[in-house]
């Protein structure tokens, strides 16, 4: 094989045209399909990175409504804790709201994104802390009683270098004084693809987080995205029939507190639908956005692989149709035709070789270019253009992490 790889090298660099018209040729195809790919697989196909994520649903209730909502995709607190509370289908069930606050440590303040979630936000994730704690139900019961705040691991490593000194210490988030309880673990982004909190903190200090407007207990304010987890032997059928039974009894409630609703609204507000939509690839407003173009986009880079591949197989016929008196000579002294085979088979693993390390390169600038092109709002902030070895599935996920302390 050694003596083959040679004796390939030799033959590859007496044809340099040839050779790097198939090493290009290759490189393009590779190139472009690990760019489009790895971008597919970060916004349409990876899961997230939590214990069972096949068991996981998103809440969705459109439909009418009268009051302050930011989508269809959000609900009110004392909702919130009425699917927590009164639901016979989940595990649990989880609430988050993305906001912008201003942190300050070491006497420097710089605006963060962060994130308020409900206690038992990590506990239904099935997510530790890479050291310190998380959040619990008890850190989520009184309404600005619990100045705790937990960093990401990214903005942990940026702004303290990773320093574990950093537990138990003090910040300042808005104006309040905040005790850092723990860090998240590394490759754990929260439930939304794209976004990356600095800091989480508990929804009962949402009135100290949010200070224009607070509306914890407002049934007329829906702002929460809210997430659940199947009970095992739950189907998601199952529990969207058993939770709409819930929801209706939940709207009639609130209906009450409508003033002069109409016929026709009264009639369309207690009827809504709730649905659960899968929740293993968390949610993404790139994934409803761009989901779309980057297919097409996959669709049009296998197109000019298959066109690549096609050339270089007519360059190598051709090329081996001038090499019919070599190998001829070859087998007249002697050389078996096994030999012969495997030395073009090892010809042919070089030009590969070369075309995907070139490639690799390739597709890093690529993709590069192609998350400058994405809004400049956040929502592509965790995605990576380093092509990744383990893009695929559950299995590439990182762990959670361990508890440390």
């Amino acid at each position: 094989m050694l003596q083959d790889l040679r004796y390939a090298m030799r033959t590859l660099l007496t044809t340099p045209a040839f050779t790097l018209v198939v090493v290009v040729t290759l490189a393009l195809g590779i190139g472009a399909n690990t760019a489009i790919f790895s971008l597919t697989d970060q916004v349409l196909l990876r899961l997230l990175p939590v214990k069972s994520p096949e068991r996981l649903v998103v809440l969705d209730g459109p439909g009418a409504f009268q009051g302050r909502t930011f989508n269809n995709g959000t609900f009110s607190y004392p909702m919130y804790r009425d699917f927590r509370d009164r639901n016979t289908v989940f595990d649990g069930v989880l609430a988050r709201f993305p906001t912008q606050l201003t942190l300050m440590a070491d006497g420097q303040a710089e605006r963060v994104s962060g994130e308020l979630v409900s206690g038992n936000y990590f506990d239904v994730l099935g997510v530790r802390a890479q050291f310190g704690r998380t959040f619990t139900q008890d850190d989520d019961r009184t309404p600005g009683g619990h100045p705790i705040v937990m960093f990401s691991h990214n903005y942990w490593m940026r702004r303290f270098g990773g320093d574990p000194g950093v537990l138990n210490r003090t910040v300042t988030i808005n104006g309040l004084p905040m005790t850092i309880v723990g860090v998240t673990p590394a490759g754990f982004y929260g439930i939304v693809v794209g976004e990356n909190p600095d800091v989480m903190v508990p929804v009962a200090m949402k009135a100290q987080m949010t200070p224009t407007w607070d509306d914890l207990q407002n049934r007329r304010s829906r702002w929460l995205t809210i997430m659940g987890r199947l009970k095992d032997g739950v189907s998601r059928e199952q529990a969207e029939a058993a939770m709409n039974v819930l929801y209706r009894q939940i709207n009639e409630d609130e209906l009450k507190e409508i003033k002069n609703p109409s016929a026709t609204f009264r009639q369309r507000f207690v009827t809504k639908h709730l649905y659960l939509n899968p929740g293993q690839k968390g949610r993404s407003d790139l994934r409803d956005q761009f989901s779309t173009p980057i297919l097409v986009l996959m669709g049009m880079v296998g197109l000019v692989l298959l066109i690549a591949c096609a050339n270089v197989a007519n360059l190598l016929l051709a090329r081996g149709a001038a090499r019919q008196k070599e190998v001829a000579i070859r087998l007249a002294l002697g050389a078996s035709r096994g030999a012969i085979v495997r030395e073009r088979l090892v010809e042919s693993a070089l030009l590969s070789a070369a075309g995907a390390a070139i490639g690799l390169g390739l597709a890093w600038w690529t993709g590069t270019v192609l998350l400058t092109m994405l809004p400049s709002d956040g929502g592509g902030q965790t995605l990576s253009a380093v092509p990744d070895p383990h893009s695929g599935g559950c299995d590439a996920c990182p762990t959670v992490g361990d508890s440390g302390g």
